[in-house]
């Protein structure tokens, strides 16, 4: 009589749960202690490979260790993203886009989820430190070059005066931003976010990294006004700020993203505002600290086509007077055409094509990227005819082998598809396509 097993491979025994239970464990704690590690900046700090970058993504692996095996939800995935532009991941849903997304920001759920291999380059500016690690002050000088020196208050405004002498006490008076934020010496640094330990993620994220989430509903606390939310960011970035300072910008970044009376709106919760406006407040926490990077993970997923066109446009004004560099991810090829300047095709935790917008649309390369492109609806496609839709489903990223993935739906398979996953085959020189059809023998 055949067993459970012979019946059906797929099922586990429990001798086989124990052993994969067993090795995440090993794996999770791991990746979790190098987190808590207590390094120098210097073990996080490298180059990118090209300055005009902003962001520089290679051969990144995310797993998720699940009670079925390890899930490569993420599998080596390269790209870039350029200074000033906007860079689309385009892909069907579990493809990988969000999860390559939170792997940048370190948001991936621990301890399941764990970036395992790879590099994630990202360019920014951090303090200059003096020899005890403090930061060092940028001071106001005079016309002479000569630093300017005021009377020392206390946290109440009142002045503070020397004991010995009875004078006021003189100290020197340090720059602050339009926004009342206290300057300190920076320099260019490049840090590579996979090595960073989480404590030192704090330099950057929100600051320098900010993300758009997806459901505006569910990221926005129902108990607090959307002004508190964005007063916090802000006491985040600039903790000497006063309560009037913080209130200030708060109006000042939902003026920004185009919400009318911001002073009225700043003391609404997010249920009284409509899926577009709450949007557009995610947009404004995102954008409290003038960050470099932002990623928009599927901002218009929840809003309808009128108001999916205002977000977009508002996203791209807000690149363009930010001087910021974009992450767009989306399943939607018109949102890509019209807002993205380069795009990355994703396919089962892999990249399958790259290049410009106008590569990609126009001179489509990869199987995938052809059908994906088909199943739109365009002026051509009639009533009466159905929507193409490509054959087959996503592979099981359990333990997912290391070959041509979409080789089951491909309608242009051939014998070459059998083996390893194919190369990268570059076609120009931004744009790029992993399929063996493009290779030469």
């Amino acid at each position: 009589m055949k067993t459970k097993k012979e019946k059906n491979p797929y099922i586990l025994t429990i001798k086989e749960s124990r052993e994969i239970l067993r090795s995440n464990l090993a794996e999770m704690k791991k990746y979790e202690k190098a987190k808590r590690k207590k390094v120098t900046t210097d073990y996080f700090t490298t180059e990118l490979k090209d300055d005009n970058n902003i962001l520089e993504v290679e051969n990144l692996h995310t797993y998720f260790y699940t009670d079925s095996g390890v899930s490569k939800a993420v599998n080596g995935v390269t790209f870039s993203v350029p200074k000033n532009s906007i860079v689309g991941l385009v892909g069907e849903s579990g493809c990988g886009k969000s999860v390559t997304s939170l792997s940048i920001m370190q948001l991936v759920q621990a301890p399941q989820g764990q970036v395992v291999d790879g590099s994630i380059r990202f360019a920014t500016h951090d303090f200059i430190t003096d020899e005890k690690g403090e930061k060092i002050p940028i001071y106001v000088k005079d016309d002479n070059g000569e630093i300017v020196y005021v009377n020392k208050t206390d946290n109440k405004g009142n002045l503070v005066y020397d004991k010995k002498t009875g004078l006021p006490v003189r100290v020197p008076l340090q720059a602050t931003s339009e926004d009342g934020v206290p300057l300190f010496e920076m320099e260019a640094r490049t840090y590579d976010i996979v090595k960073m330990p989480t404590n030192d993620m704090y330099r950057i994220r929100g600051k320098d990294i900010s993300m758009i989430f997806q459901e505006p509903m569910t990221s926005l606390n129902p108990v607090f006004t959307v002004g508190y939310q964005i007063e916090e960011v802000v006491y985040l970035i600039n903790p000497t700020a006063t309560k009037e300072q913080a209130r200030a910008k708060a109006i000042q970044m939902l003026s920004l993203v185009g919400i009318p009376m911001p002073e009225t709106i700043v003391n609404y919760y997010p249920h009284q505002l409509s899926g577009g406006m709450r949007q557009r407040v995610m947009i404004a926490i995102a954008l409290v600290g003038n960050p470099k990077l932002i990623i928009a993970d599927e901002p218009t997923t929840a809003l309808d086509v009128t108001i999916q066109s205002q977000i977009l446009r508002l996203i791209k004004d807000v690149q363009k007077q930010c001087e910021a560099s974009v992450v767009l991810i989306t399943h939607d090829l018109g949102v890509v055409a019209e807002t993205c300047d380069y795009v990355v095709v994703m396919y089962a935790g892999k990249v399958v094509e790259k290049g410009t917008v106008y590569e990609i649309f126009d001179k489509p390369l990869h199987p995938y990227t052809k059908g994906i492109q088909k199943a739109k609806p365009t002026m051509e496609t009639g009533l009466n005819n159905e929507l193409y839709s490509i054959p087959g489903v996503v592979p099981n990223p359990i333990n997912i082998p290391n070959e041509c993935l979409f080789k089951g739906r491909c309608s242009e398979y051939c014998s070459a598809c059998e083996g390893e996953y194919p190369e990268e085959i570059k076609v120009t020189e931004t744009h790029s396509v992993f399929c063996h059809k493009y290779r030469k023998n």
